[in-house]
């Protein structure tokens, strides 16, 4: 009974911190994905007529306009693969470089609305008359700034530890391992070769404490009528 409860509120923390998880996921994965499909929308487009060929259309997907699209959303899958495998300091520190990569795709995002790109000129293959102004085509501008948004949540969750791994407890420590309520020097060689050279080259005696290693088997005063009586067999009283 008493293992069963101290085990419920174990239980309840690793559904808390499985959703915790969950939701980081949601935000790093969910903003990774926007972001990339928003790199491969048109955002602005320009009509020209060409003396030579006539009527030409140039076009700005969202890599053209912001290089860093592509780049960043991969350094958010990135650091979403390593905020599950760090804690601590570490994680802390790939929930910074998220939230960073976040503002600097909303902030690049945003200003592509004020101003059409240089691409929509230099894609020309030779001068042309332009056809009217440039035309925006908000739909990736707003993608990529809402995928903006959901990294840099992501990088914040994770900046403040939420869904980090838990530390193990001292019973999964290593085998050998000493423990802070051990003697200094006492190394556990329970029965393992190897654990007998660390105890050996540590200066201690590796069968000092053993039950096995340390005594010899009991023989028999009573003999046989061969002479002999095994040690294992027991006397008759």
């Amino acid at each position: 009974m008493a293992d069963e409860q101290d085990s419920r509120p174990a239980a309840e923390s690793a559904r808390k911190r499985g959703r915790q998880l969950a939701l980081v996921a949601l935000f790093a994965l969910l903003g990774a994905v926007v972001v990339a499909v928003a790199a491969g929308l048109t955002w602005w487009s320009a009509d020209y007529a060409d003396p030579l060929t006539g009527a030409l259309s140039i076009t700005a997907s969202g890599a053209d306009c912001v290089p860093e699209l592509i780049p960043l959303a991969l350094v958010a899958l990135a650091g979403f693969g390593a905020a599950l495998a760090t804690r601590g300091l570490p994680r802390r520190l790939i929930g910074v470089v998220l939230m960073l990569s976040g503002v600097t795709l909303l902030v690049r995002s945003a200003l592509t609305f004020g101003s059409a790109p240089a691409v929509l000129v230099t894609g020309l293959t030779r001068p042309a008359d332009p056809v009217g102004s440039a035309q925006l085509h908000p739909a990736g501008p707003l993608l990529a700034v809402v995928g903006a948004v959901l990294i840099g949540v992501a990088g914040v969750l994770i900046t403040l530890g939420i869904g980090g791994r838990q530390r193990l407890g001292t019973r999964y420590d290593a085998p050998g391992r000493v423990k802070s309520g051990e003697p200094a020097g006492g190394t556990t060689t329970d029965g393992d070769p190897a654990d007998w050279w660390k105890a050996l080259d540590a200066g201690d005696d590796p069968t000092a404490d053993s039950p096995v290693q340390g005594t010899s088997p009991a023989v028999s005063d009573r003999t046989s009528g061969d002479g002999y009586d095994g040690p294992n067999t027991a006397r008759l009283t």
